[in-house]
């Protein structure tokens, strides 16, 4: 068999090291999870059988004719013994569960000829279930530590295997004993687990792990880091066993990766502006406020790298930061954070349109309809909602949808779109709302293309579910047309128009903690900014804004390629945080917008803009 440095150099030759630093993590599971030294966690064997790792290990030392379990022969006990801690409760497992798979590495600390006829004798009432060359079974048998010679490999029962760190001096017969490579981590590099490894770094470590596939065995490293940088870090290089004193931190991380990680299929295009009226200090006739619900920077940043690079919002130069507490928490929820931007007032979680003593407070469509413009409340979710309902109604509390749905019969909002028709078939007065509306002129929709394709001025449209179902769902292109379909309706009105149009399922995702789904529902939010900003340089009168009322789930990014539209995160939280979210603005006044504020500053700064003269 080659030497292994021999093998170390071939292989860093050959490799790619941008496609090693860049490439796409393979799958790997729970089951690639190696609980090391396991026998010191505070519940020995069933904390990591339980979370499903698919290795376990423990140290043992033969005393008086038995294997007990320690790291040091002084702190040995009889009842941590390894019948005790681990084969007993193993069997009891394997019966209930004849499908899991398990490696147990037993470490020789000293003495292997003792402890391996230990094993023999301990070990044989477990046969059923101990896998061998004819036999597969659930458990696999891995001797590590101070094992013996090659020599004498074949001298024990071919059901013992046997955990080796270098690759010389064996027979094919001997070879085929081995059940596992495990080298140190400081052979290779000297890393405290923290950033990312360099390409000379890469090289040694890929080197010795490509070694081992090409001899056809698994391996994993010993003293490594145990980060979340270094497991992505050992993942990435392709090592098959990740090690770990963390059982339920790197059980969970594993359990999640799936759902944590996101692969574009193909990036789409983004539009970019000609900025000949951003930043100039004129009449603003039209006003469109983009709100992404749940977006933070980090979700925009996930988004612009599985888009290869690209964001419509990124286009957009004047950047400033909303400070987004409610007036009785540090972390808002979506009824007081948009009830701020929408009319100016911090006001009490859940409240909508009210402030924290419960008067109703004037939101900025009614300003703009007061200044001869035409308004639009659009939303992908019920537009009883928080986000959507701040722009008409007036409630303390945002779950009392039936209430809420009777105050539109106040709103003189021109268009409204969203989901929630139930709400409004509740009668008033007798009458089911719809019907009210349909008194007070407006048409009734309930299909998106009628809605695309209405002439009429004063519209309530009323989806499904299944129009406004989750992007990755199926839902089509609903935001852009919408947008598209309310600006050219309103684009010759005389005094403009203001228009709130929400991408509100990019919260959904952070509630969830599904990258994919927040990264879908920004995606498709972003194209609706594009065309948003095409529509402001063709009418070289109107201010584009996008924020946030919060940002969802705490994500953060752990990895990811922007070349491949690949990001993998992690949620702190299934709830909102407290972190200011960006607020992007186009068009003239868009500079006014800079700087970091209130969240309340946003309406004050829309309003000071439908009441300018200049």
């Amino acid at each position: 068999m080659k030497k292994l440095s021999i093998l170390i150099r071939v292989c860093a030759v050959t490799m790619t090291l941008s496609q090693t630093a860049n490439s796409q993590i393979k799958p790997y599971t729970v089951a690639n999870a190696h609980s090391h030294n396991d026998y010191k966690n505070s519940i020995p064997f069933y904390r990591a059988y339980e979370k499903g790792f698919g290795s376990i290990e423990a140290d043992v030392f033969a005393v008086n004719g038995r294997l007990l379990v320690a790291h040091d022969k002084r702190d040995t006990a009889a009842s941590r013994s390894l019948q005790n801690l681990y084969l007993t409760p193993l069997a009891e497992k394997l019966k209930r569960n004849p499908h899991r798979q398990l490696r147990l590495l037993i470490e020789i600390k000293q003495d292997h000829k003792a402890v391996l006829s230990l094993v023999m004798q301990e070990l044989k009432p477990f046969a059923e279930y101990i896998s061998s060359p004819g036999h597969p079974g659930n458990l696999s048998i891995v001797m590590t530590g101070a094992v013996p010679p090659p020599a004498e490999i074949l001298n024990y029962p071919d059901w013992i295997t046997f955990d080796v760190d270098h690759l010389n001096g064996f027979t094919p017969q001997q070879w085929q004993r081995i059940g596992l490579v495990s080298f140190p981590l400081g052979r290779y590099v000297r890393w405290n687990g923290k950033g990312v490894l360099n390409s000379k770094e890469i090289a040694r470590v890929k080197g010795a792990i490509d070694s081992v596939h090409q001899a056809g065995k698994m391996i994993r490293f010993w003293e490594s880091p145990d980060t979340k940088s270094s497991w992505l870090a050992l993942m990435r290089l392709g090592v098959d066993v990740i090690g770990t004193d963390k059982i339920e931190e790197l059980g969970d991380f594993l359990n999640k990766k799936a759902k944590n990680e996101y692969l574009a299929q193909q990036a789409y295009p983004v539009y970019h502006p000609t900025y000949k009226a951003d930043g100039s200090v004129k009449q603003v006739k039209n006003i469109i406020l983009c709100i992404g619900d749940g977006m933070g920077l980090t979700q925009l940043y996930a988004t612009y790298t599985a888009n290869q690079g690209q964001l419509n919002i990124f286009q957009v130069k004047n950047i400033g930061f909303s400070v987004t507490n409610s007036a009785d928490a540090y972390i808002t929820d979506s009824a007081a954070g948009a009830t701020a931007f929408a009319s100016g007032q911090k006001t009490n979680d859940r409240a909508i349109g009210v402030d924290p003593a419960g008067k109703p407070l004037r939101s900025l469509a009614v300003y703009s309809a007061e200044a001869g413009k035409k308004t639009a409340d659009i939303a992908v979710c019920q537009l009883t909602d928080a986000i959507p309902a701040a722009f008409y109604a007036h409630q303390s509390e945002r779950s009392d949808s039936l209430v809420i749905a009777a105050q539109i019969l106040n709103s003189n909002i021109d268009i409204f779109l969203g989901s929630a028709y139930t709400d409004f078939t509740t009668k008033v007065n007798g009458v089911p709302i719809i019907d009210k509306m349909k008194q007070r002129g407006y048409t009734v929709i309930r299909k998106f293309d009628d809605f695309l394709n209405s002439k009429a001025t004063k519209i309530l449209a009323l989806m499904d579910d299944s129009a406004t179902r989750p992007k990755i769902a199926g839902r089509g292109e609903y935001l852009s047309l919408a947008l598209k379909k309310v600006t050219a309706a309103f684009k010759n009105h005389p005094k403009g128009f203001f228009m709130m149009a929400e991408g509100s399922q990019i919260d959904y995702g952070g509630h969830n903690n599904n990258l994919a789904q927040v990264i879908t529902e920004n995606a498709d939010f972003d194209r609706m900014v594009g065309a948003a900003l095409r529509f402001a340089d063709e009418d070289g009168e109107t201010l584009v804004i996008v924020t946030a009322d919060h940002e969802t789930g705490g994500l953060t990014l752990l990895d990811g390629s922007i070349t491949k539209g690949y990001v993998l995160g992690d949620f702190s939280t299934n709830d909102h945080t407290g972190t200011p979210v960006p607020v992007f603005a186009y068009g003239p006044h868009s500079a006014d917008f800079r700087g970091v504020y209130s969240n309340t500053e946003i309406f004050k700064k829309i309003l000071s803009l439908i009441n300018y003269k200049k």
